[in-house]
């Protein structure tokens, strides 16, 4: 009786201390702004999940799930069979364009099911917006993209889309029997997906996910099946949470399950040693310290045993939140114990230990600039200048040579081609001195009369160009502005085995032999060389292709650069691999004393790490002493934080993937960034920035260090601002070894607002000439068409239409803001024909419109590349090749491509726009109708 007793009393104990805690988890929920259901599985037994958010949602638990208690609180165990809670369809619960959707889950072993979502049974169009763990995707197959394991699935009912898939690399598979915090925000824009409470991918948001009359499932999703494990904490947001608000989830409920909460209320810090550089850096994580102020400051010192600071941080705020970088300089401290100390100007300090080697070998003397550029020698001995000067050389590859004289002084260097450096020959312009020069110990001999006021020597990366001679748009000879404008500071020519015809005065020639640079011939052999080899006779095959090539063979070249190689085992792109054939042949060729000296560069592509054969071509390259060029492109991002975060999935992240697999193949790695048109689609951020954001990425994170190369792919398919401003990096970063930014403008622009007309007409003066003349309208794929790289055929593309009048023009117009005075801008825009997108057939034609700039002095006098029709024209058309609809490569749709310059006058402008020629011409057919966006106002780079 007493023990029966005794048993209810600890029953009723047990639920009192569960509602008790149910209770205040409602009372919290239900202050959380735009929490529409949470579920935390605290009632510990019956048929019904609690939606503590106050609205109501409570959920019918099917099957039969059961409560687990731990160190965490209860959670809901699922058996993978037919377990799973129905959360209903309420109409609080269909988000819209904008929602967050947050969860604990721990896996079993068996990596499968739906996690938290909507679907139905209509396949792949039904996964309106469903986490799950796919098992129906191949995890070690061919596919490049991240379609497998966590996945988020994406449908507004008529297409579907895969929001973590990433360009880079395969995809995350948590890992069983452990607890993982995942969230996924929208706003409309983006989707941002966190692990962790860490934001760890941001995406284009290509989809709305439509949910109305949907119920909201846990541990199913149809059409994926059953989840097997526990499931605890789930939250529904209508809106897009911050990442302090991410994390601040995350934090509340990460106790008793398996985290890492040691930095909770301070900073974490992850060091790495770099030997070489002399530097200590290390990673700074102050999300622990949510919420933070705007202004937070966080101050970092490398202490030694008897706590005294030996070396104080320069730190770095990223513009992801949460993070920062301390580099400490201790290229003279000997090897040893140290600590890191870490203050914010709120919270813990944080402290680690980090081992010293101390300096490393034959390194001492060198000061490290960047990532990869090291200063070796630097006098000034006036008018008493040494007979020689001696440097070493700490790698194969580039030298560059500053010098400074007075009187007739001639410097030499024996073992360079041309060996003189000084008076530096020049050629067109050309002065600055580089030479390609062996590792180890070289001499520089001063002969002649005078004083040496500078002589500084420092080993830089390879700098490519490409593609010379060509100017985007088009494919014509633009040599006299590329050399006055864009190669000033390269050392490597990438250009084609052309004729004299795009082979100015046999440039190349004096190129090599005058400035002692490089030209590599572009080669193409994916489809060209390995869709026609034959197993049997493949090395010799690839050896012939090689062996006849102008860049292996005549002497204005020195090798050539293969374009392209992609991960795989067996095929590669839809095409054989042959990866064993082109190592045996390359092998072969480059074993050859005529082909000694020959480069051969293969292009590489994403995560080419992750398969046996493809990673052994590139160890195979590294073995050689060539090049690889890892290609990496970065489409723009909607904001600075997720510009940083993108940049860092796909090189840094990367980069440490690559060194597993091949240790040491990034001193061999020339990193391939790309201006291609389909990267700058936004008009609302500013691709100079961006640029140089890749830049600095890759002359400051720890990952990079020792880099081989820079390339920027490619200048025909960029424009003459991003061709010059290319170069102008190429100088701050690989010459001057510079750290910080080049830019001082912000990544987002904030000239103009409502660029693409998603908010409607608002911030524009809308006078139209008829009724209905202009209007704010949507075509589903236009952006396709725009190359708007992350948008599908089924994304909506918002624009303003108008349809000519014979009356009078329709104008938009809107205040500029944020100008400087005197400072030249840029406006570009987007027309298309209305009429036939609809009809499904284009044909090239210049679109009439007019735009003026109030308080602006309009610019004309820019160069154009040769495919402009004259050299005034401020509009090109653009024959999209990709397709949507009736279109295609054969039946391509005419954008016209609008470009305007102005210098500002004052802080505020006004842009005006019209589909008139003139305000008394219409100058047009009456009755077109003209689509416009994607207009963008942004600072220009003149020199």
């Amino acid at each position: 009786m007493m023990r029966s007793l005794i048993m209810v009393l600890a029953a009723v104990g047990f639920l009192s201390v569960g509602a008790c805690a149910l209770e205040a988890k409602e009372k919290a929920s239900s202050n959380e702004s735009g929490l529409v259901a949470h579920y935390s599985f605290d009632e510990g037994a019956g048929t019904v999940a609690k939606d503590s958010s106050g609205n109501g949602n409570d959920g019918k638990i099917m099957g039969d799930p059961t409560y687990v208690k731990g160190d965490f609180g209860t959670a809901l165990s699922f058996d993978g069979v037919n377990d799973y809670v129905d959360c209903g369809k309420k109409e609080i619960l269909n988000l819209g364009k904008a929602g967050s959707l947050m969860f604990w889950f721990k896996p079993s072993q068996k990596l499968k099911g739906g996690l938290v979502g909507w679907s139905t049974e209509k396949g792949k169009n039904g996964r309106r917006l469903v986490t799950s763990l796919d098992p129906l995707v191949n995890l070690t197959g061919n596919n490049r993209g991240a379609n497998q394991g966590l996945v988020v699935d994406v449908s507004d009912g008529k297409a579907s889309w895969k929001a973590h898939a990433s360009r880079f690399h395969q995809g995350y598979v948590p890992q069983g029997d452990k607890w993982e915090f995942m969230a996924v925000t929208f706003n409309g824009q983006n989707v941002d997906i966190y692990r962790d409470g860490v934001h760890v991918y941001s995406r284009f948001q290509v989809l709305n996910p439509n949910t109305k009359d949907i119920a909201l499932l846990i541990a199913k999703a149809r059409g994926i099946g059953f989840f097997k494990g526990l499931i605890d904490e789930v939250r529904v947001y209508n809106r897009a949470l911050p990442e302090q608000e991410v994390y601040e989830v995350y934090k509340r409920d990460a106790e008793g399950r398996g985290k890492d909460t040691s930095t909770f209320g301070s900073i974490g810090i992850k060091p790495t040693a770099l030997p070489r550089a002399g530097t200590i850096f290390a990673d700074l994580d102050y999300r622990g310290l949510v919420p933070t102020p705007p202004d937070l400051s966080i101050k970092a010192d490398l202490l030694d045993a008897k706590g005294a600071v030996a070396a104080p941080g320069k730190i770095r705020m990223i513009p992801a939140w949460g993070r920062a970088e301390a580099v400490f300089d201790v290229h003279n401290l000997p090897a040893g114990e140290y600590k890191i100390l870490a203050t914010g100007t709120k919270g813990k300090p944080g402290v680690t230990k980090v081992t010293w080697p101390g300096r490393a070998k034959g390194w001492e003397n060198i000061k490290v600039l960047n990532n990869f550029v090291w200063e070796l020698l630097n006098v000034s001995d006036g008018a008493n200048p040494k007979k020689e000067y001696k440097f070493t050389n700490p790698r194969k590859g580039w030298v560059y040579f500053i010098v400074e004289t007075k009187g007739d002084l001639k410097l030499s260097v024996p073992s360079a081609k041309p060996d003189i450096i000084h008076p530096a020959p020049e050629l067109e312009g050309l002065r600055k001195v580089m030479r390609y020069l062996p590792q180890g110990e070289h001499t520089i001999a001063v002969t002649g009369d005078g004083s040496l006021d500078k002589l500084i020597v420092r080993a830089i990366p390879v700098l490519t160009f490409g593609h010379y001679p060509h100017l985007g748009p088009g494919t014509g000879n633009d040599h006299d502005f590329l050399v006055k404008n864009a190669i000033s500071n390269a050392n490597m020519l990438l250009t084609g085995s052309y004729g004299e015809a795009y082979n100015t005065g046999k440039f190349r020639t004096k190129w090599t032999e005058k400035l002692g640079r490089k030209c590599i011939q572009i080669v193409g052999t994916r489809f060209e060389v390995n869709n026609n080899l034959k197993p049997e006779t493949a090395v010799q095959q690839i050896y012939d292709f090689l062996a006849k090539q102008p860049g292996m063979n005549n002497p204005d070249f020195t090798g050539v650069q293969l374009d392209e190689f992609d991960p795989g085992n067996k095929t590669m792109a839809g095409v054989p691999c042959f990866y064993d054939e082109w190592n045996a042949a390359i092998t072969k060729i480059l074993s050859e004393p005529k082909y000694a000296d020959r480069l051969i560069i293969p292009y590489t592509c994403y995560n080419m790490y992750d398969f046996e054969k493809s990673a052994s071509f590139i160890k195979n390259i590294c073995d050689l002493g060539s090049y690889f060029a890892w290609e990496v492109y970065f489409d723009e991002r909607n904001t600075e934080i997720g510009a940083w975060i993108y940049i860092n999935e796909g090189l840094g992240e990367m980069a440490i993937e690559h060194e597993k697999a091949i240790p040491g193949c990034v001193n061999n790695m020339i990193l391939v960034l790309s201006m291609l048109r389909r990267e700058y689609w936004n008009p609302k951020v500013d691709f100079n920035v961006y640029m140089d954001m890749q830049m600095q990425h890759l002359a400051t994170r720890p990952e990079f260090f020792g880099l081989a190369g820079i390339e920027e792919y490619v200048s025909h398919y960029g424009t003459e601002e991003y061709t010059r401003w290319q170069n102008r990096l190429y100088e701050h970063y690989g010459l001057e070894g510079k750290t910080e930014r080049l830019s001082k403008d912000p990544y987002v622009l904030s000239h103009i607002k409502n660029v693409d007309f998603t908010d409607g007409t608002d911030g524009w003066t809308i006078e139209p000439a008829a009724k209905d003349s202009i209007a704010p309208t949507t075509h589903k794929g236009y952006g396709v068409l725009q190359s708007r790289y992350p948008y599908r055929a089924a994304t909506d593309t918002t624009f303003l239409r108008t349809r000519r009048s014979k009356d009078k023009p329709n104008v938009f117009s809107q205040q500029i803001n944020n100008l400087k005075p005197g400072r030249m801008y840029l406006v570009t825009m987007d027309t298309g024909d209305n009429q036939e997108f609809v009809n499904g057939k284009s044909t090239p034609q210049d679109h009439v419109v007019s735009v003026d700039i109030k308080n602006g002095d309009m610019v004309n006098d820019w160069y154009r590349a040769k495919l402009y029709k004259n050299d005034k024209a401020n509009q090109w058309t653009y024959s999209a090749y990709r397709a949507v609809g009736k279109f295609n490569d054969k039946n391509r749709f005419n954008i016209n491509k609008h470009r305007y310059m102005f210098r500002a006058k004052g802080t505020t402008a006004k842009l005006i726009i019209s589909d008139w020629k003139s305000p008394t011409d219409p100058g047009g057919p009456v009755g077109q109708e003209l689509i416009f966006n994607s207009i963008e106002v942004k600072p220009y780079f003149e020199r």
